[in-house]
């Protein structure tokens, strides 16, 4: 049976949401929505949890459209990023201790924004971002579905239709790529004179690429 032009296929509505249509979007979501969640519900027993897990999977999916092209079994992927977000809830949920208001340590406080913070979560999350934008579509791709997503190298293999090896080889180009922007980013704004600000700048370096998977 076609589809009609009212019913486009999930592929059609792919290319589109690439291209930041928002009505391809609402109409995509519609689509897998109630599917996803009663998927969701699965793995955590609790409706409002399953909600956020799902909520989250359609957020990073918008967030990343410009690379879903290269995503060859966009179910494939769905389902199983709504499994790993699913199962990252339930795990905080059976972590996390029940404390009551009298357990909390009067002395409590929050840590302050120091400039050398500020700069590990502002400036260098920038180059980051930078860097990663910089890479090969497929490329990148890969590296925000292991990084961003928690994807296992099998399962990236499985939802663009590559081999595991292919997804090995992708991912040692794009941290090494990376590697070198956030080298070459700490080298000019590195000071001969500013010994403090060098050092943050190292600590920062080695924090940012220890994230990525990286040995400074």
């Amino acid at each position: 049976m076609q589809m009609n032009a009212a019913s486009p296929t999930t592929e059609e509505l792919v290319q589109r949401i690439a291209a930041d249509d928002r009505q391809a979007f609402a109409l995509f979501f519609t689509r897998y929505h109630g599917k996803l969640l009663t998927f969701a519900m699965h793995y955590v027993r609790a409706r409002e949890l399953a909600e956020e897990a799902v909520a989250d999977v359609f957020l990073k999916l918008w967030q990343k459209r410009a690379t879903l092209t290269a995503v060859s079994h966009i179910t494939s992927y769905l389902y199983i990023a709504v499994r790993n977000q699913a199962l990252n809830y339930r795990q905080k949920m059976e972590n996390q201790p029940n404390l009551s208001l009298e357990d909390v340590p009067l002395g409590l406080t929050v840590e302050p924004m120091t400039p050398e913070r500020e700069l590990l979560t502002v400036e260098l999350q920038a180059q980051i971002q930078a860097a990663v934008d910089k890479l090969p579509p497929q490329c990148k791709a890969i590296f925000r579905l292991i990084r961003e997503d928690g994807l296992k190298y099998r399962e990236v293999a499985e939802i663009m239709g590559i081999s595991a090896k292919t997804v090995e080889v992708q991912m040692g180009i794009a941290i090494k790529k990376i590697s070198a922007e956030l080298h070459h980013y700490v080298r000019l704004r590195a000071s001969p004179t500013a010994t403090a600000a060098n050092r943050v700048l190292r600590i920062a370096l080695s924090v940012a690429l220890t994230t990525i998977g990286v040995s400074a």
